[in-house]
């Protein structure tokens, strides 16, 4: 019989709590020793310490040690702690691991059961510690216990383990409310974020994009990408570049430039520049962007290859592909090495659409029928469309566009269902050609006419364009 992994408990303290820590891994200790063969669960204790060696921002590499706990401890007594050298809302490492964690017991798809605050005595603790305390009390956000010394948080921490032991089943979440040290509201900003991003993701683009909307006014770098990221698939380009101008000042203004967080802002906005037209622009800045990436930890290397996908687009569109090739195999290369599946199929994608580029067919087929069996059965997203309007480029390329239809409806339908105008438009026009190539022109004719308001919507000229071009041939077909 295998043991059940233990739970995790991460515990957060300003450096000035040596002891407490130590008394914390005891209690916890003695606590599996005596529930050994009992219920089978036991606690394990992380600690900031335990984060890898990286060149990137130390609390975004402990922050992911939370997102895999499912109890946090978080521990004050004289010192607030020191800066965590963030770009948005949080004044020490601590804090920012606390409101780490209160996000974290919000979203159900995360482990983080439940939070327990100590408040250790002490004559003369920083104000900080004491606006904390209050706001938790004023707003009954979490448990938190007034601790008087080592014996009195060994024995208020022992009655704490035996009550998560209730928790270690289904999750419930809860949302929490409390403000942090700034006066900036992190947690409702990225409350509304994550609230957004989901109704956007369930089909219901409006309401999902007023929430992003209120998170961007509100937050940090994060909730301003990801606004720029809905208005961007809505066809709203000017709007998204102006949400990804103002991330950037965030990091330029904070002397945080050389971050990944940084360069995925650099890279977003040349996302926009290529759906304007402005290739070399866009150019311009992914390899801005790739400077911006010092390290080569996990975060790092998505970002990298994100980079490197969009730079090998922005090539094509120039006529380079030799350029494209060599950031397009890049990315595979490295995704392949880390073992990440998903985002391979990305890279296929992408040098499937070399291979059209270059009239390779056959290896082009085979890399879009790879990438659309990989992804069978899995939730539906971009890159379930992108396949699809890959696999129907191939066929019409290949004169059976009849094959090609039913792969144009599909991604026409998951862009729908993702609120991807954008993408909406290009399974429209997709259709259009593959229904004119297969002789049926009242459908043809209806995709396109869908394919030209559309664009005309999102004020996309040159999408417009491709659309009246296709319904002036159509008379003639």
């Amino acid at each position: 019989m295998v043991d059940p992994l233990p739970l995790r408990i991460f515990l957060a303290t300003p450096g000035d709590l040596v002891d407490e820590r130590a008394a914390v891994r005891a209690c916890v200790d003695e606590h599996n020793a005596r529930s050994e063969g009992a219920n089978g669960i036991r606690y394990e204790v992380v600690e900031w310490n335990q984060v890898r060696g990286t060149v990137r921002r130390a609390q975004e590499a402990i922050d992911e040690l939370i997102a895999e706990s499912h109890f946090m401890i978080a521990l004050f007594k004289n010192a607030w702690g020191s800066t965590p050298g963030s770009t948005w809302g949080y004044t020490s490492g601590t804090e920012e691991e606390l409101f780490t964690g209160l996000l974290e017991l919000g979203q159900a798809e995360q482990p983080m059961r439940d939070l327990w605050v100590g408040f250790v005595k002490d004559p003369a603790p920083d104000n900080r510690i004491l606006t904390l305390r209050q706001n938790i009390i004023n707003t009954y956000s979490v448990m938190f216990e007034s601790i008087t010394d080592l014996r009195d948080l060994k024995v208020k921490l022992a009655d704490r383990l035996r009550s998560w032991e209730e928790l270690a089943g289904a999750k419930t979440p809860r949302h929490v409310d409390l403000m942090p040290s700034s006066g900036k509201d992190v947690l409702r900003a990225a409350n509304l974020r994550l609230r957004g991003e989901k109704l956007v993701e369930l089909g219901q683009p409006d309401t999902g994009r007023a929430l992003l909307r209120e998170s961007a006014a509100l937050g940090g770098p994060v909730e301003k990408l990801a606004y720029a990221r809905v208005l961007r698939r809505a066809g709203d380009l000017e709007g998204a570049y102006t949400q990804t101008q103002n991330a950037i000042d965030y990091f330029a203004e904070d002397g945080l430039l050389y971050s990944a967080l940084a360069a995925d802002a650099f890279s977003a906005q040349a996302r926009v520049l290529n759906d304007q037209g402005c290739y070399l622009d866009a150019i311009g800045r992914l390899e801005r962007a790739l400077t911006l990436l010092t390290g080569n930890d996990a975060y790092a290397q998505v970002i990298r290859c994100r980079i490197q996908d969009d730079l090998g687009l922005a090539y094509m569109k120039v006529e380079d592909l030799p350029g494209a090739r060599r950031n397009f195999e890049a990315a595979l290369q490295m995704r392949r090495d880390a073992g990440r599946d998903h985002e391979v199929c990305q890279s296929l994608i992408n040098l499937a659409r070399l291979e059209i580029a270059a009239d390779d067919l056959p290896t082009a087929a085979g890399y879009a029928d790879e990438v659309v069996l990989t992804l069978r059965g899995t939730p539906p997203s971009s890159l379930h469309a992108n396949a699809g309007v890959l696999a129907a480029q191939v066929r019409l390329r290949q004169s059976r566009p009849e094959e090609g239809i039913p792969q144009a409806e599909w991604a026409l339908a998951v862009n729908r269902q993702i609120a991807n105008k954008n993408g909406e438009a290009i399974s429209l026009l997709l259709l259009a050609q593959c229904c004119r190539a297969a002789g049926r022109r009242t459908e043809a004719e209806e995709h396109a006419r869908a394919c030209l308001a559309l664009n005309e919507s999102m004020e996309n000229a040159r999408g417009a364009e491709k659309a009246k071009w296709l319904l002036d041939r159509l008379p003639a077909s």
